[in-house]
């Protein structure tokens, strides 16, 4: 059955390659400005679901503030930033593709920040997962 499989693929693939074929695609001129804004609006404001990790939250913005600088001097390479949920500032860190991820990172954290945990972001620029 297997070899079936295998010999139907390669005959498949071979007959895509041997032959260049096109398509043409009829669309709706409403729809087509629809996904052309749906693109535009995605490469002027990039953001990906992920997850990052509170390590402070307070409702004294500089209290916070400077929990952020305290955070990059020892991990200057790890994004930072807090958020604004009335009436809480929360300082998170980090961005993750994955909730494991974020655990990982997380141990390394443990004993500087106790209280730290991983929470989920759907506002992440891709930049951040670079940094």
């Amino acid at each position: 059955m297997r070899t079936w499989m295998y010999t139907s693929l390669i005959f498949l693939t071979a007959g895509t390659i041997a032959g260049a074929q096109t398509i043409q695609m009829n669309m709706d001129p409403a729809i087509e400005q629809l996904v052309g804004n749906w693109v535009a609006q995605n490469r002027t404001n990039p953001r990906i679901d992920g997850w990052r990790i509170q390590i402070m939250s307070g409702t004294d913005r500089q209290r916070v503030d400077a929990g952020k600088g305290q955070f990059l001097s020892q991990y200057p390479n790890v994004p930072a930033d807090w958020v604004h949920e009335k009436p809480y500032y929360k300082l998170r860190v980090g961005a993750f593709l994955t909730r494991q991820e974020a655990m990982s990172f997380l141990l390394q954290l443990k004993y500087t920040y106790p209280d730290a945990y991983p929470t989920r972001d759907t506002n992440i620029h891709p930049r951040d997962f670079l940094e």
